[in-house]
């Protein structure tokens, strides 16, 4: 037996041996051919009011899906941007005969689930639920009734994200290149704001369901435990009273791209990265001869995970940035094609040079032929994987029927990317980069702008703000004032320098209504003269859920049922020197803290005088914003530098009372932390008042 094992094992490395040994380690191995693609089946189909039922048959699981795809030209949402993104919610929020919270339980109980936007409604279920997710699908889908509350909860939350977004360095950069790309009047180029937001009204849902959704230009695709024959017939049955319409066509002009290279700028105090795109529009639509190079091309680019140029140059060899990538889209209207990446502020502009050289060389060097061969195995091996849901195979039956696509489309893709050459990357690259006609954008602080001043051919930087639109840029203030003469303005106009200063102690009551659905209760006592403390309790139905003390010798956090945290390093500091002074906007230096007036910025036609106190190791930046007119302080956009990346926040100062003291309070703050929003409203003050120092202890 030993030996029979032994001469197996002979056998087996032999010619394994072999076989090394003829290999040629200096070219890559030839391209084996292209595996034979076994697609699931399809049928399509057509019910006499012109909706077209595409059905996937697969008995794996016992569940069906449902989902019907509007196909209709782009809408221009104009001054209502954001109605389209809130539509799906409120088409689920009520129909004529039940309300969102019977239409929840309806789909809670038989365990399903359904999707809606603008163009597209979807609902999933077991089988033996179908009858009952129909039910609930063709009620929602003839019978919405877009109730007013429910907008306007859905208009409520859209501001406050709004009020995070802009200080969001991936929504800023969002807003700015979709506004760059396509333009205010483009369906692919609104942005919201608050000012759309109010402009939206109930009319505006109606109006659009009974324009849009209509079976002559809609996909029924039906995937799942069902056979043709019952799909079929439960589609005419369920869907096929719905009356067709003609729906009207909007042809839209091509977005133009740059003359030259432009760079665009906006502008967000405090931060320590640059977020970086290079982007252009790209006339690639679906199922284009040359996609699927493309695809590949960009793959090699910036692609994938680890492999891209961009990745191996910005990351891997200078140590720019975590991440850099890009994507090409194609789009039955127009694509486009992105490079990004968050890099340091100092390394910025060699960032953009790197994504220069990595974007040229593609179009100036040919990629060698081991790249080219992993490119195609790695993108070989997700298409494969792709298959293995049936949803895919009815996307693909979608796609051939939408984009008028080849019926071997999918079935002959390995085949046609395994025919891709290295002059075929070369090719897409040259037809469809351009960087000498490309917007370069950046997220970051303005003084980033001397550092991307070289690559604008108008040799200007253009500042933008975080909606899109192109910004007043901040100007100098007259050369009497300081930030010690705009700090005094303030403390003046609440009731008097000398006053402020001599305040002993306050003590404040109110309460905080956190995101629209839960209210605390707010106590803060504050003594700035003898024994210096600050207590601030947050209290739930009269228990106290949250104390955070702060003194000259340290702070702590402490959550009910939680241990004590302890502050320290530039968060104590900042704490320190924002709550232990009653002028701390002149009290700074002693704290290590660093204050510059930043110039005169105007907001909603409004100036304001901007200045930055930052913290001695940067890690924290405080920017306020003290309204012009009356010296009143307005607003503070604050960022803290955290292991997860920059945390923003805003804090705005409303409605400015005299309770009696001859001193002016802030009774109204609205607080903005991400994603979260807070409204403070403060119900009395009590001033120089006796306090017990015992609150302050740390312990």
């Amino acid at each position: 037996m030993k030996s029979l094992k032994a001469l197996t094992l002979i056998l087996l490395a032999t010619p394994l041996t072999l076989v090394v040994a003829q290999i040629d380690r200096s070219k890559a191995p030839e391209p084996g051919p292209a595996p034979i693609i076994e697609l699931g089946e399809s049928t399509v189909s057509s019910l006499d009011n012109g909706l077209r039922v595409i059905v996937v048959e697969n008995h794996r699981l016992p569940q069906v899906s449902w989902s019907i795809y509007l196909e209709h030209t782009p809408v221009a949402e104009g001054n209502k941007a954001g109605m389209l993104g809130m539509f799906g919610e409120l088409m689920k929020a009520g129909t004529e005969s039940k309300s969102k919270a019977e239409i929840d339980e309806s789909i809670d109980f038989i365990g399903g689930s359904i999707y809606s936007s603008s163009s597209y409604l979807s609902g999933s279920s077991l089988t033996k639920h179908s009858s009952t997710l129909l039910d609930i699908m063709t009620d929602l889908l003839f019978n919405p009734s877009f109730p007013d509350a429910e907008l306007e909860k859905l208009k409520n939350q859209s501001l406050s994200g709004l009020a995070a977004s802009e200080t969001s360095p991936n929504d800023i950069s969002s807003n700015l290149t979709r506004t760059l790309l396509y333009g205010n009047h483009h369906p692919y180029g609104g942005v919201t704001t608050a000012e759309t937001l109010d402009a939206i009204t109930r009319d505006d849902f109606v109006n659009h369901h009974s324009t849009f959704f209509r079976p002559n230009t809609a996909y029924l695709v039906i995937v799942g435990d069902i056979t043709p024959e019952e799909a079929l017939a439960t589609a005419e049955e369920r869907f096929g009273s719905w009356d067709k319409a003609i729906v009207p066509y909007q042809r839209w002009e091509l977005p133009n791209r740059p003359t030259g290279q432009k760079v665009c700028l906006a502008p967000l105090d405090g931060s320590v990265q640059s977020l970086l795109k290079l982007t252009h529009i790209v006339n690639l639509r679906p199922g284009s001869d040359d996609a699927i190079a493309v695809s590949v091309m960009n793959s090699i680019l910036g692609g994938g995970a680890f492999s891209g140029r961009l990745m191996q140059n910005l990351r891997e060899d200078k140590a720019f940035t975590y991440g850099a990538r890009s994507s090409v889209s194609t789009d039955p209207l127009i694509g486009s094609f992105t490079a990004y990446a968050d890099v340091r502020n100092e390394v910025t502009d060699s960032a953009v040079t790197e994504f220069m050289h990595e974007i040229r060389r593609m179009q100036n060097e040919q990629v060698d032929s081991a790249s080219l061969a992993m490119t195609k195995s790695y993108m070989t091996g997700s298409f494969a994987r792709s298959l293995e849901n049936p949803r895919t195979v009815a996307r693909f039956a979608l796609n051939i029927e939408r984009y008028n696509l080849p019926k071997d489309y999918y079935s002959t893709y390995l085949k046609r990317l395994n025919s891709i050459t290295i002059k075929d990357v070369q090719t897409a690259a040259r037809r469809y980069l351009t960087p000498d006609q490309i917007y370069i954008t950046c997220v970051g602080t303005l003084d980033m702008v001397e550092k991307l001043l070289p690559f604008a051919s108008s040799g200007q930087v253009e500042l933008f703000d975080a909606y899109g639109q192109q910004l007043v840029e901040r100007r100098e203030a007259e050369a009497s004032i300081t930030v010690e003469s705009v700090a005094t303005r303030h403390y003046n106009a609440i009731g008097g320098l000398k006053k402020i200063s001599k305040l002993k102690s306050t003590f404040t009551k109110g309460s905080i209504e956190i995101g629209g659905a839960m209210t605390l209760g707010y106590e803060s006592t504050v003594s700035f003269k003898k024994s210096k403390g600050s207590y601030e309790s947050y209290n739930m139905s009269g228990q106290n859920i949250s104390e955070i003390i702060i003194t000259d010798n340290g702070g702590v956090e402490k959550q009910l049922g939680g241990p004590a945290i302890q502050m320290s390093g530039a968060d104590l500091i900042n704490n320190q020197w924002s709550t232990l002074s009653s002028t701390h906007l002149l009290n700074y230096s002693s704290y290590g803290i660093t204050a510059e007036l930043l110039g005169v910025e105007s907001i909603n036609g409004v100036d304001y005088h901007v200045i930055a106190y930052t913290s001695e190791d940067g890690e924290i930046v405080d920017t306020y914003f003290f309204e012009v007119e009356s010296g009143l302080l307005r607003l503070n956009k604050s960022i803290r530098q955290s292991l997860e990346g920059p945390i923003s926040s805003t804090t705005e100062y409303n409605n400015y009372i005299d309770l009696g003291d001859g001193i002016l309070f802030a009774l109204e703050l609205k607080i903005q932390a991400g994603p979260q929003s807070m409204n403070v409203r403060i119900g009395s003050v009590e001033i120089n008042s006796d306090i017990d120092t015992s609150i302050f202890i740390l312990d």
